[in-house]
């Protein structure tokens, strides 16, 4: 009786060994699934931020969008003051952590049609990230 108690031990060691090394390869599955889909994400908002910074084609496209009393589109640079319920950023939000900032691909290839580096350029995208306008704008 003690050996069979021996071999069904040793053989649920073995099955929890080789279910160990599946979870493992599962785990690492998910991981590289997360890291794909966060590239992903990172790719779909750098090509938002481009198009939103494109300007419109047509006057039928800027039908669509607010002007000012001149005609001019409305942005977030001339649009008016609000009710001022916009919340301040702190001073340690502000600071540069010493990191590189985020450059979109397309900027990045434009950087490199101008000849410049374009971790050097002050992006205005969110976060920081540097987008095509802000390499154009560096260079002129």
């Amino acid at each position: 009786m003690a050996k069979k108690m021996d071999k069904a031990v040793k053989d649920l060691a073995k099955e929890v060994k080789k279910l160990r090394k599946e979870n493992e390869k599962l785990a690492k599955a998910v991981e590289k699934s997360r890291k794909d889909q966060a590239e992903s994400n990172r790719k779909v908002l750098a090509l938002l931020e481009e198009r939103l910074a494109t300007p419109v084609a047509s006057a039928d496209d800027a039908e669509d969008h607010p002007h000012d009393e001149n005609g001019g589109f409305v942005t977030a640079e001339t649009a008016s003051e609000g009710d001022g319920d916009v919340p301040e950023v702190s001073d340690e939000a502000q600071q540069d952590h010493g990191e590189e900032p985020e450059v979109t691909e397309a900027a990045k290839r434009r950087a490199k049609e101008l000849g410049i580096d374009p971790t050097t350029v002050e992006g205005t995208g969110s976060g920081g990230r540097v987008l095509v306008k802000d390499v154009e704008a560096a260079v002129s």
